[in-house]
């Protein structure tokens, strides 16, 4: 065997132990009837964040062992398999347009704002925020609406 070929099979070797290491053993995990929490984000492919923000929300059911954390792979199951109609998730405010949106520094420039003042604005009044491409979009209405509001105190 010559040297090129070796060294080929000896990388795809180590490649493939590689992603064992790093992602686990997922056909071990899939037979399993109880999972921890890093086992349960490898197979259903979300963060351990997301998991624990999930269990904290009470719409999993968990048991502990100690500091152990163990969810049943039938509720995990249950809980994914739930119809999007069914579920919590709504959809995201309908993006009204370029045309009807200024863009952050289109709002800078126009009333004369920070940009720091201008983000507390926009939380504190909870307005959506639009992200297309590299910019961001605030409807005009909204916008209008806050600084028509703040010229009228003015006066």
């Amino acid at each position: 065997m010559n040297r090129a070929k070796a060294r080929g099979i000896k990388i795809t070797r180590s490649n493939s132990e590689t992603s064992k290491i790093k992602y686990g053993d997922i056909e071990g995990v899939k037979t399993k009837e109880f999972l921890s929490i890093n086992e349960s984000s490898l197979l259903f492919g979300i963060s351990r964040r997301t998991l624990y923000r999930i269990i904290a929300r009470g719409e999993l059911d968990i048991a502990k062992f100690g500091a152990r954390t163990v969810i049943r792979r039938c509720d995990l199951d249950a809980f994914f398999s739930i119809a999007t109609e069914q579920s919590n998730l709504h959809a995201a405010q309908v993006f009204p347009g370029v045309d009807n949106c200024y863009t952050i520094t289109q709002i800078q420039k126009k009333f004369a704002i920070s940009s720091g003042a201008l983000y507390w604005l926009i939380q504190r009044n909870g307005l959506w925020k639009y992200s297309v491409g590299k910019f961001n979009y605030v409807a005009k209405k909204d916008i209008d609406i806050i600084f028509n509001a703040r010229e009228n105190e003015k006066d």
